[in-house]
């Protein structure tokens, strides 16, 4: 048994983030499946983890950390190698405000607008809104022209060596490359579509895809 216990579906973006975040700091955790389609996050058990009904919870030692951003934090701070957290003080800044970019805006417009909608209605069997969809594509084109900008000819999302904003990044664009939407603008950025090809190799990226999404997009 590890000395971590996650809890979380395979399907959320910030589940999956913590578990590439495990698996690249090469140290194994337990999960407890926790599913936000099924409402189980509102369940008391689980508002004893997470306050606020969400997921992942991490119980490590006696203690329930919640917040992806935190549970990042803290293993780095516990398991510092390899580091996914920039050294150099400008890059280390330029990895929160993407973090924190990423979680207020990313998020919201790609997950809880496009992808809801194209993706996520349709297997629980509700109807589409096209205009939500018709609303949030030129804020996703924006957020894609920033994402070019950022990377330049980069590797990775700031400089240096790969950092958590790209295991933060990776499990959204995997949802929004399997929107036709998504995939006509992705085509547009280079700069991105390398990045993509580049997080897509990584061994933590294949080993998290979920179950019922494997074959998709």
């Amino acid at each position: 048994m590890s000395d971590f216990v996650l809890y979380g579906f395979d399907g959320s973006t910030y589940v999956r983030t913590v578990r590439m975040l495990f698996m690249e700091k090469g140290v194994t955790c337990d999960q407890v499946s926790v599913d936000v389609l099924k409402g189980e996050t509102h369940s008391p058990e689980h508002l004893r983890r997470h306050p606020f009904g969400k997921v992942p919870a991490l119980e490590t030692g006696g203690r329930i950390l919640y917040e992806t951003d935190a549970i990042a934090e803290f293993l780095e701070g516990h398991f510092p190698a390899p580091a996914l957290v920039p050294r150099q003080l400008d890059d280390r800044v330029d990895m929160r405000q993407w973090a924190a970019v990423i979680n207020n805006y990313y998020y919201q417009t790609m997950i809880m607008e496009l992808v809801w909608q194209r993706v996520i209605n349709p297997l629980l069997q509700r109807p589409v809104d096209e205009t939500v969809i018709a609303a949030a594509l030129p804020k996703v084109r924006h957020q894609f022209s920033l994402l070019e900008q950022s990377l330049g000819n980069r590797t990775w999302l700031v400089a240096g060596p790969i950092s958590y904003v790209d295991f933060l990044l990776a499990p959204i664009m995997a949802y929004v490359v399997m929107t036709p939407e998504g995939r006509d603008i992705m085509a547009d950025y280079p700069g991105v579509q390398r990045w993509w090809d580049n997080i897509q190799q990584r061994e933590s990226f294949e080993r998290t895809i979920p179950e019922r999404f494997r074959h998709s997009g």
